[in-house]
């Protein structure tokens, strides 16, 4: 098969390839080596979701879980189901870097 058959919205396809994959769900997927350029734009973002999945606080039939933004972590939201209030889901947006502590924040409370 000669190059110019190939459609040319295949050939970035073929060239990003670098000789890794694995066979995952039915499919086969590429992986990103831990020292590709790439890895390193992800890695932030991997470790906030592991951050966070790591404190939430689970009840019966309920969870609760905050997180500080990573340009400021006095600034954050708070994610609430049936954990404070029964039959309640609440989505909080904090505010701590005037007051320093959570009495006297900036608080915007959503109850669904």
């Amino acid at each position: 098969m000669k190059l110019s058959n190939i459609p040319r919205d295949l050939l970035p396809i073929i060239f990003s390839y670098d000789g890794r994959i694995k066979y995952e769900n039915g499919k086969y997927v590429n992986i990103i080596h831990k020292h590709d350029e790439r890895y390193n734009i992800i890695t932030p973002i991997i470790s906030k979701k592991i951050n966070i999945l790591q404190n939430i606080e689970l009840s019966d039939k309920g969870f609760y879980f905050e997180f500080g933004f990573d340009i400021c972590k006095a600034v954050g939201l708070v994610y609430d189901y049936n954990f404070s209030y029964p039959d309640e889901f609440e989505i909080c947006y904090y505010d701590m870097r005037e007051s320093g502590h959570v009495f006297g924040s900036n608080q915007i409370r959503t109850y669904i």
